[in-house]
């Protein structure tokens, strides 16, 4: 059983399942060989003939233990000081990102007052170019 759950974790297909359920060793050590933990394993071999098979054997389940890979992070114990911690860090945060969107539409809102006025100009230009030939037209129709 301990050898189907290390070629679980060694697979590369990437296996959904781990079988640690099949043995109360498997089950024992099931933060050890696939969870939160750094492992440390130690095989021991002989040199006696009569014990051949079982250092080859020994020897090939340590090659196939040796490529688990874990991922091991530290636990962080929760308290009331670092969960304060922990909540001023993220209200600094939003509260930077809502000053970012604040400024973000307060840049908006110049933008589309300016293109307003310059809309505003515009007409008050067309306005006072059609009025400038219309004053010709009639200057140059009393010559």
């Amino acid at each position: 059983a301990l050898g189907n759950v290390i070629s679980a974790l060694t697979d590369l297909r990437n296996r959904s399942h781990i079988p640690y359920r099949d043995s109360k060793l498997t089950r024992i050590l099931e933060d050890s060989l696939g969870g939160n933990c750094k492992t440390a394993m130690i095989a021991m071999v002989s040199p006696a003939l009569d014990a051949t098979s079982e250092t080859l054997s020994t020897l090939k389940f340590a090659n196939r233990a040796k490529s688990i890979r874990n991922r091991a992070f530290v636990n962080e114990d929760v308290d009331k000081n670092s969960l304060l911690r922990k909540y001023e860090r993220e209200l600094k945060r939003l509260r930077k990102e809502l000053k970012h969107r604040q400024q973000s539409v307060v840049d908006q809102r110049v933008v589309l007052e300016l293109e307003n006025q310059k809309r505003r100009a515009e007409a008050d230009k067309m306005a006072a170019l059609r009025a400038l030939e219309s004053r010709s037209f009639e200057f140059m129709r009393e010559k």
